[in-house]
C-alpha cells in the first residue's frame, strides 16, 4: 500500500493546494473588485468605486456591495449608486471564455445620491468635434421679456432717419436750381433789353419821309420785330424749362411726405411691441427643461450603447491581423448555437427613487447582438408611490443589424404630483406652478442617428401663483389676471432630427390663453408707442422740411421775373 503513494509529493501537492486557496480567499476579491473599478472609471470618464467584491464557487458567481459611479457632470455626485449587486455566471461557458448570467439582481438602485469627496478623474485629451449649433438647436430662454414701451429718445438718437436725409438732399438741389436759373435770367434778354427795343422803335416812328424813307423804316421795324419776338421766344423757352424743374422739385418735396411713415415702419420693425413672445410662452417656461433633458438622455445614451455593441461578427479575414512568429493565436470554431462573449438573460433590478420603490427587468443584456440575433428589451413600473400614482417604463434597443439600427422608448407617468415648481424666475413676471398634476405620455424611436421623440404633458388641478407686481405695466397686471385663472393646460413637444443636431418644437394651450388675455393690452400699448414715434420724428424733421419749403417758394420769384420780362416783352408799341 505505501510503495505507490509518497508522501513527499503528497506534501508538496497539499502545500501548493493551500497556497491556491490562500491565494483566492485573500487576493482574487481584491483583483475584481479593482479591475471592475479601473474598467468602470475608463469607460465612464470619472471614478467608479466599490465597497465590496465577493467571489464565491459553488455555485460560480460574484456579489458586489455598493457600487458608485460618478456623474462626469457633477463629480460630487453619483449618477448611479446600487447597494447589491449578484449574479451566478455559468461555469462551464466560461471555460470557452464566454460569461453567460441566467439571472442577474441588482437592488437598491440609486440615481443622483451625493458623494462626500470628488470623483473627477483626469483623462488623457481627446480630440472631439465641436457640438453642431443651429438657430433651431434647443434655446435655453430665461423667462418672459419685459413689455416696456421702448423709449423714444433714445430710440431716435441711436437710429438714423432717411427722411432727414432726403430733406437735405432736397433742400441741396433747390438751392442748385435757384442758383442756376439766377445765373440763366442774367444772360437773358430783361427790363433793359425791352427798353432799348423801345427806344428804337420810337425813332423809327419818328424817321424821315418819303419813299426812301419809308423803305428803310419798314426793314429796320421788321428787323426790330425779328428781334424782339427771338428774345420772346428765348424767354418763354426759359419759362418752359424753369417750369419743368420746379414740377420736378415740388413732385420730390410733395413725395417726402411719406419719408417719415417709411422711417416709423422700419423702426417699428425692430421695437414694436406684438403678442409673438406670448404667443411662444410653451419654449419660455419649459424650453430650459425639456431641452435639458433632452441633452442629457442624449448624453448618456451615448455613454451606454458602445457599451452594448461594441462586439459583432467580423467578415473581412484581409483585415486580420496575422501572429508573430513563436507566438500562438486564438481559433474560434463554429458552433451550434452561438453565444456571445457577454450575455445576461435577465437582470432584475430594484430602484429607490424620492417618490417610492421601483421595480424592472432587463432581458438579453449582451455586447453582440448580432451573435445572439435578440434585441435588449427593458421595463420598469412603479405604482401607489408617493406623489405619484403609476411610472411605467417599455422599450428596446435593436442593434442585431449594424445597418439598420433602431432603439425605441416609451414612458408613462399618471398623477404625477407638482409642488412649488418655477416655471420663471424673471423679473418682469416671476411664475411658480404651486400645485398640479401631471401626466406625461413619451414616444421615442432612434433609427440609425434620426431621433423622432413626441411628449406630451397634461396639468389638472393647477395653480399658478404670480406676483401682483404693484406699479407695474398694464400687460403686466394682464398676465398676472390671466395665469391665476389658468387650472389645466397641455404641453406638446416634438424633438426630431439628428443626434448632433436636433431640434426641439413645443405648442400649449397657454400660449392662446395669454395671447388673448393681452391682445388689448398689446394694441393699446402699441397705438401709444406709435403715436410717440410719430411725433418724435416729425418733431426732428420739423425745421429742415420748413426750411426746405421756405427755398422751395423762393423759386416763385424767379417765375415771377421770367413772366414780368415776357409782359414787358409783350407790351412793346413797335406800331
Amino acid at each position: 500500500m505505501t510503495k505507490w503513494l509518497r508522501w513527499q509529493g503528497l506534501i508538496v501537492f497539499g502545500l501548493i493546494s493551500i497556497l491556491l486557496f490562500l491565494f483566492w480567499f485573500i487576493f482574487v476579491d481584491m483583483l475584481v473588485k479593482r479591475s471592475i473599478e479601473k474598467t468602470g472609471t475608463r469607460v465612464m470618464g470619472a471614478k467608479v468605486e466599490l465597497a465590496e467584491a465577493d467571489v464565491h464557487l459553488i455555485p460560480l458567481g460574484i456579489t458586489l456591495k455598493s457600487l458608485q459611479i460618478t456623474n462626469p457632470d457633477n463629480p460630487m455626485s453619483n449618477a448611479v449608486e446600487a447597494g447589491r449587486i449578484n449574479f451566478s455566471i455559468d461555469s462551464l461557458n466560461l471555460l470557452r471564455r464566454k460569461i453567460i448570467i441566467d439571472t442577474m439582481a441588482m437592488e437598491g438602485v440609486r440615481f443622483n445620491t451625493p458623494r462626500k469627496t470628488s470623483g473627477a478623474v483626469i483623462l488623457q485629451p481627446k480630440d472631439k468635434k465641436p457640438p453642431v449649433t443651429t438657430e433651431e438647436t434647443p434655446s435655453v430662454t430665461s423667462g418672459f421679456p419685459s413689455f416696456q414701451i421702448p423709449d423714444v429718445h433714445e430710440i431716435l438718437a441711436r437710429e438714423k432717419l432717411e427722411s432727414l436725409d432726403q430733406i437735405k438732399n432736397l433742400r441741396g438741389e433747390i438751392d442748385t436750381a435757384k442758383a442756376d436759373w439766377k445765373k440763366r435770367l442774367a444772360d437773358a434778354p430783361d427790363q433793359s433789353t425791352f427798353e432799348q427795343y423801345q427806344v428804337r422803335a420810337n425813332k423809327l416812328q419818328k424817321g424821315s419821309k418819303g419813299i426812301s424813307g419809308a423803305l428803310t423804316k419798314a426793314n429796320d421795324l421788321k428787323k426790330l420785330r425779328k428781334d424782339v419776338s427771338k428774345d420772346l421766344k428765348r424767354l418763354k423757352n426759359i419759362q418752359k424749362n424753369f417750369n419743368r424743374d420746379k414740377e420736378s422739385l415740388k413732385k420730390k418735396l410733395a413725395q417726402l411726405k411719406s419719408a417719415p411713415q417709411q422711417d416709423m415702419d422700419r423702426i417699428l420693425n425692430t421695437y414694436n411691441l406684438s403678442t409673438d413672445g406670448i404667443g411662444n410662452v410653451s419654449q419660455l417656461l419649459f424650453g430650459d427643461k425639456i431641452g435639458g433633458g433632452a441633452q442629457k438622455a442624449i448624453f448618456w445614451y451615448g455613454k451606454l450603447i458602445p457599451l452594448l455593441t461594441n462586439v459583432g461578427p467580423r467578415d473581412n479575414k484581409d483585415t486580420a491581423e496575422k501572429p508573430g512568429r513563436g507566438k500562438g493565436v486564438h481559433v474560434q470554431f463554429k458552433e451550434i448555437a452561438p453565444l456571445p462573449d457577454l450575455l445576461a438573460r435577465q437582470v432584475n433590478v430594484s430602484m429607490i427613487i424620492p417618490a417610492g420603490d421601483m421595480k424592472g427587468e432587463i432581458r438579453q443584456l449582451t455586447t453582440g447582438q448580432a451573435i445572439l440575433g435578440e434585441p435588449l428589451e427593458f421595463n420598469f413600473s412603479g405604482d401607489k408611490l408617493e406623489g405619484i400614482q403609476s411610472i411605467n417604463i417599455n422599450g428596446a434597443l435593436d442593434h442585431i443589424d449594424p445597418n439598420n439600427v433602431t432603439d425605441q422608448m416609451t414612458v408613462t407617468v399618471q398623477q404625477y404630483r407638482v409642488k412649488d415648481f418655477k416655471l420663471s424666475a424673471s423679473d418682469n413676471l416671476p411664475i411658480t406652478l404651486k400645485n398640479g398634476l401631471a401626466h406625461l405620455n413619451l414616444t421615442a424611436k432612434l433609427n440609425e442617428d434620426m431621433l423622432d421623440a413626441d411628449v406630451q404633458v397634461t396639468m389638472d388641478a393647477v395653480t399658478l401663483e404670480t406676483v401682483n407686481m404693484a406699479g407695474g405695466n398694464q400687460l403686466q397686471q394682464a398676465l398676472h389676471a390671466a395665469l391665476a385663472n389658468v387650472s389645466a393646460f397641455s404641453v406638446n413637444t416634438k424633438v426630431s432630427g439628428p443626434l448632433d443636431n436636433y431640434k426641439v418644437k413645443m405648442t400649449s394651450d397657454l400660449d392662446k390663453v395669454l395671447k388673448n388675455a393681452v391682445g388689448k393690452q398689446i394694441k393699446s400699448l402699441t397705438n401709444e408707442f406709435h403715436t410717440k414715434l410719430r411725433a418724435g420724428i416729425m418733431d426732428k424733421i420739423k425745421g429742415p422740411m420748413a426750411d426746405t419749403s421756405n427755398s422751395m417758394s423762393g423759386l416763385d420769384s424767379i417765375n415771377q421775373e421770367i413772366s414780368s420780362r415776357l409782359d414787358l416783352g409783350s407790351g412793346l408799341k413797335l406800331f
